[in-house]
């Protein structure tokens, strides 16, 4: 008998053991590894840093593109709400946040000092830097060396660090991680790097980029700390041609949000994306051959010629203004093709979701090099860059556009009759070229210079002490993070859309 309970002690301690074992791996999860896979982090990291249709139509389509003029407000604006906060700015914060610097943030510490990662750990600490300087440019004093040290959840509270701390900080990772990349190290998979399909010399060249972008950011409010960082840059790994512009592929299951809004939703789009009266202007006014595919002709003007061939939505005009008697002549004209046909709609370049999307363009960094040129600290013709500049924003208009193309002497006359490279004039061709696609740099630019001198429908300067210098604090900073949010304000200023940021001083 004693023998038989010790057998049946036996098999029931070794089916126990083998249940147990079982069932820790039934309670393993399939779909959530416990070992991360950088190169899907990256990937993912990459996609959310572009945001997303409902965040990019409200943060820029609903906000920032009206506050620069590129886009108009049908029948005007409210009296005294001349700058509405856009809706889109909490859900920006938490996907650069929890998407994107997150993901990275990871990478970056699997990597450590990993001789066989060096590679994907620079290339996550540019992109890490694209997102955060984005992020502070946006809001000013912004949570940063906490903000990744664990799980960005809501309980956790992250301090807020300082702009002037940020930029110093971008200014060494974004030098480190150049120096990081080697050749002879493993990188992402192409499939994995939806920037430049796994090319380290592109990634190089994007740190660069960046970091002198953000060196002439600071130019007057940190004149010395600018010129040592472009002092420091090679001039020969820049971004030096267009197969080097650091460009994003959308496709038809991830959607250009301009197309989205435009196209697919044509009719929740069309409520706000109509090009403005000031850039409308500022096209027709210079004769720029660029107008055909930023704008198109207004359809009511092929059948009444006193209708004008590009007409935009007039700036800040208030919705009670008698001048709205002049739009959406329609009904009196008989327009075929439905209402408001005597205003232009976004050119169909734009709407091209075949089309990247530039993050970085050579364009912009011809007009960067202008602006340091200018100031001597950078060798070079300022005029030179510029024209440079204009060009390469011209023609990579003709490589995606349908006949008829920008023709040479378009361009010859255009550039011709430029009379000088000072501020101004570089300042307004990156506002032109960044049209629709990059309101986040042309935000930049008009905070720190002024330019485009923005004006409203009678021509006259917008009023600069209602015109937004950030954006307020999502509300679940508040909620959650109070005590660091209430240091912050205490150190930048009230939570106002009118508190200048730290460059912008």
């Amino acid at each position: 008998m004693k023998k038989i309970y010790l057998i049946f002690i036996i098999v029931l301690s070794t089916a126990l053991s083998s249940c147990v074992k079982d069932l820790g791996e039934l309670n393993k999860d399939p779909n959530n590894s416990t070992v991360s896979n950088p190169d899907l982090l990256f990937k993912y990291a990459i996609k959310r840093g572009m945001g997303s249709y409902i965040t990019n139509s409200n943060i820029e389509y609903n906000g920032l593109h009206q506050w620069m003029m590129y886009f108009a407000k049908r029948n005007g604006v409210e009296p005294g709400n001349e700058y509405p906060s856009p809706s889109g700015g909490d859900a920006f914060w938490n996907e650069s946040y929890i998407d994107a610097m997150n993901n990275v943030e990871v990478i970056i510490r699997v990597a450590g000092n990993k001789a066989e990662m060096a590679n994907k750990k620079a290339a996550a600490m540019v992109w890490k830097s694209f997102i955060v300087h984005r992020i502070t440019d946006l809001w000013g004093d912004v949570p940063y060396s906490e903000a990744l040290s664990g799980n960005p959840n809501l309980e956790f509270t992250p301090t807020y660090d300082s702009q002037e701390s940020i930029y110093t900080q971008l200014f060494q990772d974004l030098a480190t991680a150049e120096a990081a990349f080697d050749e002879g190290m493993p990188f992402f998979t192409s499939e994995s790097d939806l920037l430049f399909g796994g090319d380290l010399n592109k990634w190089k060249r994007f740190a660069n980029a960046l970091r002198f972008r953000l060196a002439i950011r600071i130019s007057v409010v940190d004149p010395v700390l600018s010129q040592q960082q472009l002092a420091g840059i090679d001039p020969d790994m820049l971004i030096n041609d267009e197969s080097q512009t650091a460009a994003f592929q959308f496709n038809s299951v991830f959607n250009k949000p301009l197309y989205e809004a435009a196209v697919i939703r044509f009719q929740e789009g069309e409520q706000y994306i109509n090009p403005s009266k000031f850039l409308t202007d500022l096209l027709t006014n210079s004769n720029d051959p660029r107008i055909k595919y930023i704008l198109k002709k207004t359809s009511l003007s092929e059948a009444f010629p006193f209708i004008q061939t590009y007409r935009g939505v007039p700036n800040l005009l208030p919705y009670n203004s008698e001048v709205w008697n002049n739009y959406n002549l329609d009904a009196q004209l008989g327009d075929p093709l439905g209402k408001w046909g005597d205003v232009s709609r976004i050119g169909d370049w734009y709407l091209n979701n075949d089309r990247p999307m530039p993050l970085f363009s050579y364009a912009e960094m011809c007009f960067l090099k202008a602006e340091a040129a200018l100031n001597g600290n950078w060798p070079g013709d300022p005029m030179e860059y510029l024209k440079a500049g204009i060009r390469a924003s011209m023609e990579v208009m003709n490589a995606y556009a349908e006949t008829p193309k920008i023709s040479e002497m378009e361009i010859s006359n255009y550039l011709n009759q430029l009379q000088a490279a000072d501020l101004e004039t570089i300042i307004t061709q990156k506002y032109i070229h960044f049209t629709y696609e990059n309101v986040f740099e042309a935000y930049a630019d008009y905070r720190r210079t002024g330019f485009p001198v923005l004006l409203d429908y009678y021509g006259e300067s917008i009023d600069q002490t209602i015109f937004p210098k950030r954006l307020k604090y999502p509300y679940s900073e508040f909620t959650y993070n109070r005590d660091n949010y209430l240091q912050a304000i205490e150190q930048q200023g009230i939570d106002s859309q009118l508190t200048p940021i730290w460059w912008n001083k």
